[in-house]
């Protein structure tokens, strides 16, 4: 006999039949998260070279894009050729300024940290003597000052820390070789990617209207415009104002005759282009290492940071970044931390435009939504009637 159902029920039976093959595979996910995981690490492993090619691609496209356009325009040159001359240009004057940048910071960021780890002992010491003096200023026990030293005890712990490392240097070696290859693949494929760029957005429109019907279609279209305006102008403007704020440091820290000033600038530079957190995780470590030298200078360092950092975001982050991100400081926060949980310092980075290209976009669906059931909400808390 043969049973006939109603379309609900149809409806219904799929729902629910959905619904059970989705939990048991998130079951089954969460039982075997390490597997999960191990397999998703080894899949990025193998993808690393060409993401990473995305994203210098990526960062290399305006520049690619401004020098065939108007540098040459006039040319008499075919498409391709503008374009592969264009590309060979940018990149070698990119990856060019980038090896003059590392052989500027590199040797003196490494002299900086060879004379810190000589005279660790010699900061220790100065340290102590100040704090002692303090101590008894402050009417504190000196036995107390001394067991602290004692469980700090700085020395071994950096002796034991470099030890420990030796072991790993035919490992560095083995894998540094291994980063090189990478990068030359990634080179290679931001190369190509530029280069049949067209091709590949075509190729991808295609996909895009043959899957989803036209409304979801341009709405998708449209999404991915505006991701890649978020995305260009929160990464570029980002990594130039860590620049500006690392080189600002730098000059600082000489103007007050503190020492390191590489090493310093270095530091604060590179966690700057972290959101909310980046400045504490930069000055932190800069002013435990002056308090070995100097407290005043650790005293005058945390002031001066924290001068440049309002100077930062209240001056230069918003006229290079502008409002586009169109989030609230509450919402920063929460990607930050989120994408910091999720993926460590790149989750911390990339955390707030994807949050935000998230946030827009559900805006955006609601909105629709609304508009189609014909309710338009106050910003009063009342009930709609």
């Amino acid at each position: 006999m043969k049973v006939e159902f109603s379309k609900d029920m149809k409806k219904k039976i799929i729902v629910y039949a959905s619904s059970l093959i989705c939990a048991i595979l998130a079951f089954t996910l969460i039982n075997r998260i390490d597997e999960v995981a191990r397999f998703f690490s080894g899949v990025m492993r193998i993808l690393f070279p060409f993401l990473l090619g995305f994203a210098i691609a990526f960062i290399l496209n305006q520049p690619v894009m401004v020098f065939e356009q108007k540098l040459l325009a006039k040319t008499r040159l075919n498409n391709t050729s503008k374009r592969v001359i264009a590309e060979a240009v940018v990149f070698i004057v990119a990856f060019g300024l980038l090896i003059l940048v590392i052989g500027m910071i590199v040797p003196s960021l490494i002299d900086s940290i060879k004379t810190f780890m000589t005279n660790i002992q010699e900061y220790s010491d100065t340290l102590y003597k100040y704090m002692m003096s303090l101590a008894k200023t402050m009417n504190i026990s000196p036995a107390m000052i001394e067991d602290w030293f004692k469980d700090l005890d700085i020395l071994p712990s950096i002796s034991q820390a470099l030890k420990s490392y030796i072991p790993k240097i035919a490992d560095f070696s083995f894998g540094f070789i291994k980063e090189i290859m990478n990068f030359i693949i990634a080179i290679a494929a931001a190369f190509y990617i530029l280069l049949d760029k067209e091709s590949l957005i075509r190729g991808v429109k295609k996909l895009n209207y043959s899957i989803f019907n036209k409304e979801t279609a341009n709405y998708l279209t449209l999404f991915s415009h505006d991701a890649k305006e978020v995305f260009e102008q929160y990464i570029v403007g980002n990594l130039l104002d860590a620049l500006i704020v690392g080189i600002v440091c730098y000059f600082g820290v000489l103007i007050f005759k503190m020492p390191y000033a590489p090493m310093i600038g270095f530091i604060v530079g590179i966690t700057n282009v972290i959101p909310v957190f980046g400045p504490f995780l930069g000055a932190v470590p800069v002013i435990i290492i002056l308090l070995l030298i100097n407290p005043w200078q650790a005293l005058i360092f945390a002031v001066f940071i924290l001068v440049l950092q309002q100077v930062d975001g209240n001056v230069l982050k918003p006229v290079i970044l502008g409002d586009k991100l169109g989030i609230s400081g509450f919402w920063i926060l929460f990607s930050v931390t989120v994408g910091g949980a999720l993926f460590g310092i790149l989750g911390m980075f990339l955390g707030v435009p994807v949050f935000a290209l998230i946030y827009a976009s559900l805006k955006d669906l609601a909105q629709i939504n609304l508009e189609r059931k014909n309710i338009e909400i106050n910003d009063d808390a009342g009930i709609i009637q």
